[in-house]
């Protein structure tokens, strides 16, 4: 399968960097998928995003150099790894008469082809004239801007949900952003292993402003409170400077 997927500098940031056999079983995977719909894998009809290989021959796959020789990762650990990666929101498993169906959750991030890189060499001006905001979508954009703050790679299907509940009350994306932000800087963690761990936590901050927004505190029409008869008052202290200046008597 030629050509080339995206790999996030973010990633030595997230926990699967740490992970042995879940990293090398996840790249692997995303590196083999397939980059369109209807490619064939032993007469298997493959979605994009998917490859099919079994626990046996992922043993072989993804072997580690050591001295002369290789050391393969048994079927258990690498079992445990997929179990991992599935309860991350990674990648998804299947099993067929195939072999074990697998399929990378948000393929198309990763995605890259020969055709893509002959599009940029031909378009190249018109990419850095053109912000690169200017062509994500609104879903794109908060997802970025969720995983730059946060420090992670992937969104999980419960994130999903959350951002595109957030779409669907079509608050300005200027202020979702904004918001995002904000809620971040404001959270203050109560140990270093604490954070937030799900946009559904940044949902409810983002709906909270929203509603302030959209109902903002009644205007007061209260007046600065004067005594009775301080304008009497004022009057007369006005009279009595113009009889002075003037030389005429009160008395």
């Amino acid at each position: 399968m030629s050509g080339w997927v995206k790999l996030y500098k973010s990633v030595v940031d997230h926990e699967i960097f740490t992970d042995n056999v879940g990293f090398r079983l996840f790249t692997f995977l995303m590196a083999k998928a397939a980059y369109q719909d209807g490619m064939k894998i032993n007469d298997y009809e493959l979605k994009k995003g998917q490859y099919i290989r079994s626990y046996s021959k992922l043993c072989d796959d993804l072997a580690v150099k050591k001295g002369r020789g290789l050391t393969r990762f048994t079927r258990a650990a690498i079992k445990a790894a997929a179990e991992r990666l599935q309860a991350k929101g990674m990648i998804a498993a299947e099993e067929t008469e195939y072999g074990m169906l697998w399929t990378i959750v948000n393929y198309s991030k990763f995605q890259g082809s020969e055709r893509i890189v002959n599009e940029e060499s031909f378009s190249e001006r018109r990419q850095i004239s053109q912000p690169i905001d200017e062509k994500l979508s609104p879903f794109q954009k908060i997802e970025g801007k969720y995983l730059s703050r946060k420090g992670g790679m992937f969104t999980t299907p419960y994130d999903v949900a959350a951002i595109n509940r957030i779409l669907d009350q079509q608050i300005p994306i200027e202020d979702v952003l904004a918001w995002i932000d904000e809620i971040f800087d404001r959270y203050v963690p109560k140990h270093r292993a604490d954070g937030i761990k799900s946009f559904t936590y940044c949902e409810q901050g983002i709906l909270d402003r929203w509603h302030a927004k959209q109902n903002p505190p009644p205007k007061t029409n209260v007046s600065e409170f004067r005594p009775r008869g301080s304008k009497q008052e004022e009057s007369f202290a006005a009279l009595e400077a113009y009889a002075k200046e003037n030389g005429i008597s009160m008395g």
